[in-house]
């Protein structure tokens, strides 16, 4: 399997979390974003906000976050899929949570 690396790791409630991708992808990030639900109609959403920069943009659904790892700083996030209880390694300098009831999210690394 070929290695993921990205500069962005989004996760959390789904409004939040596409506001927060698309805003890094404009800004030229290479940007996953994983969710827990994500049906066809959320993810052709995203797909078509980021539509100039689409290989930037990858969509993890059915999905979660399980670790976040690194030594002075985030290296890495570990993606576990539901439905299989597979997990991914994704390389990363940063992970973004959002909690949409708060309307804010929470920053690890740079």
């Amino acid at each position: 399997m070929k290695g993921l690396t990205v500069d962005l790791v989004v996760t959390g409630d789904e409004s939040a979390a596409v506001a927060e991708a698309v805003d890094a992808v404009r800004r030229g990030q290479r940007v996953l974003v994983v969710l827990r639900s994500g049906g066809p109609r959320l993810v052709a959403r995203l797909r078509r906000l980021c539509q100039p920069a689409k290989s930037q943009l990858t969509v993890m659904t059915n999905a979660e976050v399980v670790c976040v790892d690194g030594v002075g700083g985030v290296e890495a996030v570990i993606v576990r899929y539901m439905r299989t209880g597979r997990v991914r390694g994704v390389n990363t300098p940063a992970f973004l949570s959002c909690d949409g009831s708060k309307n804010r999210c929470v920053s690890v690394g740079t």
